[in-house]
């Protein structure tokens, strides 16, 4: 790692993110959607989807988060070596982001891959939707305080910093790259359930991708070490 300039560095969060969006994609593709039918529980329609996709979504979430811890940790110096910004509050609200980031990118997988192996767990004992997405439920209200919190310090705090940073000039890139935030991919993503339900999944993590290749090309040049 000590022989990797600052902008390979930094393209480790680009790296870790495409291992998200795979684990996002296993996780969120076909198993649950919203559907209006008279037949869903509760507007949700449930599938059941082999456990050893939210293994693997575990996994992939996990190992992306030392990758990121690396980019970040890079990131964050050059951002207080080269820009000065040590003194920014928007600095310091991204710094808290990115931070947040490196747990919650490994915990939000792992929590939210025991829903539907519980719901999984529920349909091969009772055969019964209701009281499997039920089961999940139950499950969901356990843990609905720590992702909704960790969604907040994370995305939401990642999104208002890096809008304050581009839209006031502290960083040398362009306005257009204000949409590059997990928070504004996120909701573009949701066009695509218009397409197939599920497709959504990965852009989340698309939208930290953006940013860090944004960051990367524009923050250091190729073989500067920061």
């Amino acid at each position: 790692m000590k022989k990797l300039t600052s902008r390979k560095r930094i393209l480790l969060g680009c790296v870790a993110m495409v291992l998200a969006m795979a684990g996002d994609y296993l996780l969120g593709f076909g198993t649950f959607s919203t559907s209006s039918s008279p037949d869903a529980y509760m507007c949700i329609t449930a599938n059941v989807v082999p456990d050893w996709r939210y293994a693997l979504s575990s996994i992939l979430g996990f190992t992306c988060a030392p990758l990121f811890a690396v980019a970040a940790l890079e990131l964050l110096r050059v951002m207080e070596a080269k820009y000065a910004l040590g003194e920014s509050k928007l600095y310091k609200l991204f710094r808290v982001a990115n931070w947040g980031g490196i747990l919650y990118f490994a915990f939000i997988h792992i929590a939210i891959c025991m829903l539907p192996v519980v719901f999984n767990a529920g349909m091969d004992a009772t055969g019964d939707t209701v009281v499997s997405i039920n089961m999940m439920l139950r499950v969901v209200k356990s843990i609905a305080v720590p992702l909704g919190i960790g969604f907040v310090i994370c995305d939401g705090f990642a999104m208002a910093a890096w809008i304050g940073l581009v839209g006031k000039g502290m960083l040398p890139v362009k306005k257009i790259a204000l949409v590059c935030n997990p928070v504004f991919i996120a909701l573009l993503g949701q066009l695509m359930n218009l397409v197939m339900e599920g497709l959504d999944s990965g852009f989340e993590s698309f939208g930290w991708l953006l940013m860090y290749l944004v960051c990367a090309m524009k923050l250091v040049g190729k073989e500067e070490r920061v």
